[in-house]
């Protein structure tokens, strides 16, 4: 590779017109073309059977968005439909996995039976979003690239590499820290893949490509570059059999599987690659390299290749080169301020013009055959302008944008129509976006889509282990913890705040669980500005509070992954017996505790999936689906004997008298609010209680508010996640009627700060008195003006209705969001246990009902609180309930 002798002073982005680039080229001493006219770029391309719009294309730039299933989020299909609205003609979509296995990250798209669907209507969606920005004439082409991560497989997070050789330069080199040690893990002779293996991957990419073609893609790709695994194949010299050695062992995989996706879904279906033609690893492990001397490329065995490609009909590849794993110098950003991020030994125009004669040189060779050229990002606003050079003098048939892309969707029908890009939009080099796929975020532009990426950016940060310590250090380690006094579970955060400094994680961690069983949860939910982080004294008398719930989740994260938040139960039973009623916080804590005491538990509830409103209602943007996480790391190997798991709760027909008459030893009754409070007896068409709304709304991809305007009754934290929930749903306009003032609202002012964010309307000191139906559909609100008048026995100023200015507003949905309640029958349900103000009552300083041996706690007992609060008292009641029974709990 060139040397470093420029100053990298000289490296600043001064690119601001042609002359500039010239003048900066001929300093750097690069020859590089650029041209003014740039209307080449929208002349229609030619790929075999193809017919590409123009000659601008879209890279495959993965967002790491989709669900567990592989099938996309609204963030995939936002951003699918971005570009294809941007003009581009070719849109190479991102790495799409064959096998769960081979997934890079848990929300990599995976193609299979049950994501088709899902796919296909992505796909369906950004060609209506192409005809409706560019014309009905275009008609982008939309490539699937199908892949296997191969060493860089993370299917559930955890690096699970799988390879084809041992590799001793790319070994070391996985980006993957273990939670214990911080360090890079290994790779060892166990990841080496079989034969058999691969000849059974070559069905699952033949079927893969079936389903494409099915769900609508004009092409496919076998992805084959960036270390991923076919690319490693290709460098495969040291394995035996017949997938390596020899060169024709080494593309054995590629071949047969393009003449397996040709007989089964016919000659006709277009096949292209996006193939690395240089890997810049030493000689044996690189491909494309010089045996002598790897920082120079050999593109001798590459072009063999991409001949038995050309007969075999292949006339669209991707071009690109390197691995950024192994040699992030190649053709990356520089200067860049992100700690982690690239560093540069070279001018990065040394990169862009390497990428560009590479290209070329095959180009030329092949000219029949549509290459993609890559490396134009980092020319920002000229982009075009060098683009149209290479496009006019044969160097590629096609330019792609990748993180140009992400920052500039419509950067294609700007340079189509306009014959330039704005400097305003354009990607600037940062590697944010780098950033958040390396902290395990869904990927964007965090400059130019801030909205959107701005807080996975922030949130990303704020998960990292580096990060995290730096903010730490703060920590004053106060005598009198005034951080521990605001948190309801009690946790000694000093204690654990000085484990994770000292680097003892686990440790850390165990210190949060004593007091805490779901400190993930706890962690996402929590009002921690008014708790922990709102009584730290840095807040007060430092820069800012320390990142206390960060701090929590990173740990908590790093034991669900570790297997240090299993439960670990007494081989010897108590021999007694309990039911657990309700299987949300309190009940799951209080499971666990007796679970790990040596009780058998019999877990009761009418949903079949645990978790309680957490898992049911809360919106997943809010707490990332935590609690499910932990529920399945902590419950894992629980054996069955010791927790029968039953899908059945108490109601008039079970009650707590048909329970105990199962000799049960005690109960715990942690049955929560489940009922959402309704202003009257109405049953219209468009009006939801907002329990109900928000169910549906997570249970169903099909709820779909677009256009629609909404108004949400209530101030809560209920009705700011209804309201979201709406606006995220399409919603035209969503208002929220609280008849008292802004700052009398319940929720929790970041709870009002995302809902503004996301564009929210409030309408407050207004007081619904009617609702407006036509034929048993909801057509809006009769309300009208308040006034604060003299405070109520809550303390706030009593809202008055100025009934003289009584006003209609129309609505197509009406959400109600003014509380939560028990079953109305709940005394009926609950024999002998007292009932006060639709609560149960328990006896002072005990979670113990009026009835003996039957324990409650959560908001049953409490009324809607925090999930901390309802999993602190789970976690109390259970050792209450091993005292009654004179067991003994562990510390």
């Amino acid at each position: 590779m060139t040397p470093v002798t420029a100053k990298k002073a000289n490296w600043k982005f001064r690119l601001s017109n042609i002359s500039d680039f010239k003048t900066v080229c001929r300093e750097v001493g690069v020859a590089i073309d650029i041209q003014e006219d740039v209307s080449c770029l929208a002349k229609p391309v030619q790929a075999g059977g193809l017919v590409i719009p123009n000659a601008l294309a879209v890279h495959p730039m993965e967002g790491a968005d989709g669900d567990a299933l592989g099938r996309p989020g609204p963030l995939t299909i936002r951003r699918y439909g971005r570009f294809a609205a941007g003009g581009a003609g070719l849109l190479w979509a991102e790495a799409i996995a064959v096998a769960p296995e081979g997934r890079a990250n848990p929300r990599q798209l995976w193609l299979h039976d049950s994501s088709k669907a899902a796919l296909g209507q992505m796909i369906k969606q950004a060609r209506q979003a192409a005809e409706k920005h560019n014309g009905k004439e275009h008609h982008p082409i939309f490539v699937a690239q199908l892949t296997h991560s191969g060493r860089y497989s993370k299917p559930d997070g955890v690096a699970r590499p799988k390879v084809p050789q041992r590799d001793p330069y790319r070994d070391s080199l996985i980006p993957e820290p273990t939670p214990t040690t911080h360090k890079m893990s290994k790779v060892d002779d166990h990841c080496v893949i079989t034969d058999d293996y691969l000849d059974n991957l070559q069905v699952q990419y033949v079927k893969a490509a079936k389903l494409a073609y099915e769900a609508g893609f004009d092409a496919i790709d076998l992805k084959a570059c960036h270390g991923y695994l076919v690319n490693e194949l290709l460098a495969a010299r040291n394995r035996s059999g017949k997938y390596g050695g020899s060169f024709e062992n080494r593309t054995r995989f590629i071949r047969e599987v393009i003449d397996k996706i040709q007989a089964e879904c016919g000659k006709d279906k277009a096949i292209g690659l996006r193939l690395g033609f240089y890997d810049a690893i030493p000689y044996p492990y690189g491909w494309g390299v010089n045996e002598n001397d790897y920082t120079k490329p050999d593109l001798t065995e590459p072009k063999k290749l991409v001949a038995l490609l050309r007969d075999k009909g292949v006339r669209l590849i991707n071009f690109t080169i390197a691995n950024p794993y192994y040699n992030p110098h190649v053709g990356r950003p520089f200067n860049n301020p992100i700690k982690g991020a690239y560093d540069e030994p070279e001018h990065p125009l040394r990169g862009v013009e390497r990428l560009i004669n590479l290209t070329a040189e095959v180009q030329r060779e092949f000219s029949d055959i549509a290459f993609v050229g890559t490396g134009y990002s980092w020319l920002r606003q000229l982009m075009g302008n060098v683009a149209a050079a290479s496009v006019s003098q044969g160097k590629a048939t096609l330019i792609g944008g990748g993180r140009m892309a992400f920052a500039y969707p419509d950067f294609a029908r700007d340079l189509t129509q306009k014959g330039s890009l704005d400097p305003h939009k354009v990607c600037i080099g940062c590697s944010a976006c780098t950033q958040l796929m390396r902290d395990g975020q869904t990927s964007g532009c965090v400059v130019r889509d801030n909205k959107i990426y701005g807080p996975i950016y922030k949130r990303g940060r704020m998960s990292d282990r580096a990060n995290l310590q730096r903010l730490a250090q703060q920590c004053l380690g106060c005598q009198e913890s005034t951080c521990q006094l605001g948190c309801p579970a009690g946790i000694d955060i000093p204690d654990f705040i000085s484990k994770f400094l000292a680097g003892d994680d686990e440790g850390a961690y165990r210190t949060i669980r004593k007091a805490n069983v779901f400190p993930e949860v706890c962690a996402w939910l929590c009002p921690v500005q008014q708790q922990c982080q709102g009584s730290c004294l840095q807040r007060f008398i430092g820069d800012e509070a320390l990142p206390i719930a960060d701090i929590q989740r990173y740990l908590s994260e790093q034991a669900n992954k570790s297997g240090w938040s299993k439960l670990v139960i007494p081989e010897k039973p108590s021999g007694k017996r309990i039911a657990v009623v309700g299987a949300g916080p309190a009940g799951l804590s209080a499971t666990a505790v007796l679970l790990e005491a040596g009780h058998k538990v019999v877990l009761l509830d009418k949903h079949n999936r645990l978790g309680g409103m957490v898992e049911s209602v809360i919106p997943l943007d809010r707490q990332q689906a935590a609690l499910h996480n932990e529920i399945t790391a902590i419950f894992k190997d629980v054996p069955k004997e010791r927790l029968n798991i039953r899908n059945s709760g108490l109601d008039e027909r079970f009650t707590l008298d048909n329970l105990l008459k199962e000799g049960f030893d005690a109960v715990f009754i942690g049955m929560g609010l489940s009922k959402g409070i309704q202003i009257g007896n109405e049953s219209l068409d468009g009006l939801y209680d907002a329990l109900t709304f928000l169910a549906q709304a997570k249970q169903s991809d099909g709820f779909d508010l677009t256009g629609k305007s909404i108004a949400v009754i209530g101030g809560g934290n209920t009705a700011m996640d209804a309201a979201v929930t709406a606006a995220h749903r399409g919603a035209q306009d969503v208002y929220i009627l609280y008849r008292r003032s802004f700052d009398q609202m319940p929720a929790w002012p970041a709870e009002r700060d995302r809902a503004v964010a996301e564009g929210v309307l409030f309408l407050v000191l207004t007081q619904p008195l009617e609702y407006l139906q036509d034929h048993g559909k909801i057509t809006g609100l009769k309300v009208c003006p308040c006034r604060l008048g003299e405070p109520d026995t809550s303390g706030r100023r009593k809202p008055v209705n100025l009934e003289d200015s009584v006003y209609e507003l129309a609505f197509d949905v009406v959400i109600e969001a003014i509380g939560q309640q028990a079953d109305e029958k709940l005394a009926d349900i609950l024999p002998g246990v007292a009932i006060q103000s639709g609560l149960i009552k328990t006896k002072p300083n005990s979670f113990a009902t009026t009835r003996t041996g039957v324990f409650a706690g959560g908001d049953i007992v409490r009324g809607a609180a925090t999930v901390v609060a309802a999993v602190a008292d789970g976690m109390k009641a259970a050792q209450e309930i091993c005292k009654h029974l004179k067991g003994d709990c562990n510390d």
